[in-house]
């Protein structure tokens, strides 16, 4: 296994150098046949790129104004993720959600900035980590940094020194990331999974990336003597947590390496019992959706408006095949979706559902609308839940 990730790696290393968005000027100039310079974001990208600096126009494009907490802050260290930085927006409407970002091989928590501070202006906590191994951590060490950042955001929220303290929802959070990271996103998920952690719910890949190796579901191969056994079956990314995906029409011909194991690899094999959506940019590559901009920020709002927002308007949205794709799937169904606390169906979380709650305990019965911490139970932990949601 760790021969087949030094091959990986290596053809990994020969494609990150050539990433537009890490040139200076003049070697972006040189390389005019795939990038050009942006003035306007003093950036090198792709022809029809992002931004450079989030939101396409060079700044966070949100309604908030957004301020950073470092570990110099007193932000936690966490052991399984490097350079932790948490982006909040200032005057938002708490509790906050929560999104933890990581990004690809070779990068660190800066190469997440731009999504995270854009996630931030648009209200949420954002967090950016990095890998404790930019080059050799795998899809499933950068999983586990992703839920240990979640321990530190939740730690954070009940820092007495920290500026969120107190605001943050802690049963609410987003893994997402690029790349490897947005691999590691769904790995993410199925450790929380098979943990019994259900404080996930949503899962955002850009361009993502995976790797897994069962000697029971996967043919053998061998190299150098060493025999693995690597591909993507169900049985592999079995999990239920909503997941958006963005691919590039031909980003195979970048990562050769990564065929049968990209973004449209992802949703196929995911179950059809998870909500999923699959957005290919047409004639993009691997760098599709590695800023915010245009379509890809836009879906991207429209989804977290939709699973931790509850804005039923939005999925109205995402059923609407995007302009800039190539192919664009989903099995979402805007009239089977019904909003926790909604336990008469009337679209509005008020003192008529804790009725009806309080009568579903008295009474010993149950409605999914009402169980909100799916316990399948309805208790008084889930009026509190109702009540508290009214007074937020």
């Amino acid at each position: 296994m760790k021969n087949i990730l030094i091959i990986l790696n290596f053809i990994l290393l020969s494609f990150i150098y050539a990433e537009c968005y890490e040139l200076n000027q003049s070697d972006c100039l040189y390389w005019s046949d795939y990038c050009e310079w942006n003035d306007e974001t003093g950036q090198c990208q792709e022809f029809g790129g992002g931004g450079g600096d989030g939101g396409g126009n060079g700044n966070a494009d949100g309604p908030y104004q957004y301020a950073s907490i470092s570990e110099s802050d007193g932000l936690r260290n966490g052991p399984d993720y490097r350079d932790g930085v948490v982006y909040y927006p200032i005057n938002g409407n708490p509790p906050y959600k929560s999104i933890i970002l990581t990004p690809g091989f070779g990068g660190g928590s800066s190469s997440m900035s731009n999504w995270a501070t854009f996630f931030a202006s648009h209200g949420f906590i954002a967090m950016a980590i990095g890998p404790n191994d930019e080059i050799n951590d795998s899809h499933y060490q950068r999983g586990e940094g992703l839920l240990d950042g979640i321990l530190t955001i939740i730690e954070e929220n009940n820092r007495l020194n920290s500026p969120v303290f107190g605001l943050i929802d802690e049963n609410t959070f987003i893994v997402s990331g690029y790349s490897m990271g947005g691999g590691a996103s769904h790995d993410a998920a199925l450790i929380a999974q098979e943990n019994g952690l259900d404080y996930i719910k949503a899962v955002i890949s850009f361009n993502p990336t995976v790797l897994f190796e069962d000697c029971d579901l996967c043919p053998a191969d061998s190299y150098e003597g060493e025999i693995f056994c690597i591909c993507l079956v169900p049985e592999l990314i079995n999990h239920s947590v909503p997941s958006l995906i963005f691919a590039g029409e031909v980003e195979v011909n970048e990562l050769s390496a990564y065929e049968g194991m990209l973004g449209q690899d992802i949703y196929s094999n995911m179950p059809a019992t998870t909500d999923k959506i699959m957005f290919e940019g047409a004639d993009e590559g691997h760098s599709f959706a590695a800023y915010p901009y245009g379509e890809v920020q836009e879906y991207t709002l429209n989804w977290l408006n939709f699973h931790i927002m509850n804005d039923t308007g939005a999925c109205e949205s995402l059923l609407q095949i995007p302009s800039t794709s190539s192919e664009y799937l989903t099995n979402i169904s805007c009239e089977q979706q019904s909003l926790n606390g909604d336990v008469n169906g009337d679209t509005v979380i008020n003192i008529q559902d804790i009725i009806l709650t309080v009568n579903l305990v008295l009474s010993s019965n149950y409605d999914s609308a009402a169980d909100l911490n799916d316990d399948t139970i309805v208790n008084i932990l889930d009026i509190v839940a109702i009540v508290n949601m009214i007074l937020n």
